[in-house]
């Protein structure tokens, strides 16, 4: 399920509509990544905004939601120092960007007033909620992203906020759209919804899916067999016209218990489904994250929140550590500008008064503490520069080391989130009692059981299906994914990850003959479903034989580098027509 631009534009007009001018009584966390204004407009509203990478979105409700973590972050403190007891001005959105801008008048210490904005982009595992005062100066983001995550648009404290660069692609509304479709067809064997999702700005792969079927009768009809793209441009520009009306029809597609899909408009794209009409937008994302929330309650709930948040808590760290390690190699570049300043200290030892604070040396001035003597001064820039030097060489593969740490942090916590039994989350809790991310509950003997090998010890949280006359099998956890790439896998066998996202790793033991398209396709579907994109409409899955996969030395469970990959489109499905049998270590 996507929330795309146009979902956003909904909620944008919900928002204009109940609360504009209201007033923001308070501030939780849901959980780490899910911020919750209060806010009275008349009556109380609570405004949600999720960062989270395989769900994001944004909607306002009457009902309070859960609170889900009583931590208290920074980022919320500021929220509540900027955003606390302010009112809101304005709800904004770049049209077809899943981005919105909330402004808020506040008053900070009883000083005068002034506008803050809190930014919400909605987009996938880069989501991110950002703090900027009224000259478009970062305060600080719930995720905070160094040059070297982001070198192009680094999201850090006291930096100028830049929009993310829009796409080059044609706007819905283009009178000339039928033949720029068209061209953009040539050559494209693909489904047409491709056409449309590439060509088209804002439009997911849902919206790209849905037009195709109103225009053809089919979300799956072929480029070379679109007959008319006059009728598919057409298609294209109706669903945009609520942007400018606000009327909007949002529906859900319920089908097999379950929700399908949600959208801003009515869904024509599932005729078997349940198509159900909601007044809101807001109210059908309720109604489908119940439905979500329902399908996953399990009785050890109470288990799995204490190690989502130890989780958290591992990661905030961590990311901080990351900031330091940058803000070092950051110094490494000033390293001869250090050494020199020592220099020139020594050089001019004799004529710095006692108590002085700095020295002008060849029409640059260096910085002195007036409590130490010029020697003492020139001692503390020697071993700045020495730090510095250094950091050049120790500080890179540091850094390697924080990134496989916050990779595997990702991947234990969609393990806790997909646990299904409490044997499975008890696996899990031991891995990171391991990691060191959670202290054990008590001290546990190492008693090694006769006929036990040390693989046998950490086989993690496994799953196994049977697919096309092949078994297939899936890892649950960091030391599940160890186990069935390198412990419970053939050279041959192949093996499947979700491209560029944290998720389970996927093998498909073969029966000696050569695996089907069929088996494949299922085998990518279940990686998806299976990983931090199992929300979305259409997922990247790399596969590869397992011969080239390579555990990364050193590093943590789970961490691998692989090559020869292949990469196909799935729709994440986690039990596709599949009866599985689960074992876990």
């Amino acid at each position: 399920m996507s929330f795309d631009s146009l979902a956003l534009h909904a909620v944008r007009d919900e928002l204009e509509s109940a609360v504009l001018g209201g007033r923001v009584d308070g501030l939780f966390l849901a959980d780490p990544r899910t911020i919750c204004l209060e806010v009275y407009a008349g009556q109380r509203w609570f405004i949600v905004i999720s960062a989270n990478p395989s769900d994001p979105r944004v909607y306002v409700t009457r009902d309070r939601p859960s609170r889900g973590t009583d931590a208290v972050t920074p980022f919320l403190l500021l929220l509540r120092k900027y955003v606390r007891g302010g009112r809101i001005t304005d709800v904004r959105q770049p049209r077809l960007e899943r981005i919105l801008s909330i402004a808020f008048s506040t008053r900070v210490d009883e000083g005068p007033s002034r506008s803050v904005e809190l930014i919400a982009e909605l987009m996938g595992r880069r989501s991110n909620v950002i703090l900027l005062n009224d000259e478009q100066t970062i305060l600080d983001a719930l995720i905070r992203l160094p040059p070297s995550v982001n070198a192009a648009r680094p999201l850090l404290p006291h930096l100028h906020y830049r929009v993310p660069t829009p796409e080059n692609k044609a706007d819905p509304s283009d009178p000339f759209l039928a033949g720029i479709l068209r061209s953009h067809s040539q050559g494209a064997n693909g489904e047409g919804w491709r056409v449309v999702m590439t060509t088209v700005a804002g439009f997911s792969p849902l919206a790209a899916q849905e037009v195709v079927a109103r225009a053809t009768g089919s979300p799956s009809t072929a480029s070379a067999e679109i007959l008319s793209w006059k009728d598919l441009a057409e298609s294209v520009q109706e669903l945009v016209v609520p942007i400018e009306t606000h009327a909007w029809q949002p529906s859900v597609a319920w089908a097999d218990g379950g929700v399908a899909d949600f959208a801003p408009y009515l869904l024509c794209q599932f005729p078997h489904a349940d198509i159900r009409r909601y007044e809101s937008m807001s109210q059908a994302i309720v109604q489908t994250g119940g439905a979500r929330q329902a399908a996953r309650a399990v009785p050890f709930d109470a288990l799995r929140r204490p190690l989502l948040d130890a989780i958290a808590s591992r990661s905030d760290s961590v990311c901080r550590k990351r900031g330091s390690l940058e803000r070092s190699l950051a110094m490494a570049d000033r390293a001869d500008s250090l050494r020199e300043a020592g220099e020139a200290i020594l050089a001019n030892a004799a004529q710095i008064e006692a108590g002085a604070t700095s020295l002008t040396w060849e029409g640059r001035r260096i910085d002195l503490y007036p409590t130490l003597t010029p020697v003492e001064n020139a001692q503390a820039y020697f071993r700045q520069y020495t730090a510095a030097r250094d950091a050049k060489r120790v500080v890179p593969p540091l850094l390697k080391q924080v990134a496989s740490e916050i990779e595997y942090l990702e991947d234990m916590a969609l393990a806790v989130e997909g646990s299904e039994s409490e044997r499975e989350l008890s696996a899990i809790r031991r891995e990171l009692e391991d990691a060191e991310v959670i202290s054990q509950a008590r001290p546990q003997k190492k008693i090694k059981k006769l006929g036990q090998d040390k693989s046998q010890a950490k086989s993690g949280v496994v799953r196994r299906m049977s697919i096309e006359g092949a078994e297939l099998l899936v890892g649950g956890s960091a030391e599940g994914n160890e186990s069935v790439t390198f412990r419970l896998s053939r050279p041959d066998d192949l093996w499947f990850h979700v491209r560029g996202r944290p998720g389970s790793h996927v093998i498909l033991r073969g029966n000696g003959s050569e695996a089907t398209e069929k088996a494949i396709s299922l085998a990518a579907e279940v990686a998806a479903a299976h990983s931090g994109a199992r929300n979305e409409a259409r997922v990247e899955v790399d596969y590869t034989a397992r011969k080239y996969v390579r555990k990364i030395a050193g590093a943590l469970p789970g961490r691998v580098t692989y090559r020869n990959e292949t990469t196909i489109t799935a729709r994440p499905r986690s039990e596709p027509e599949l009866r599985p049998e689960r074992k876990t270590g």
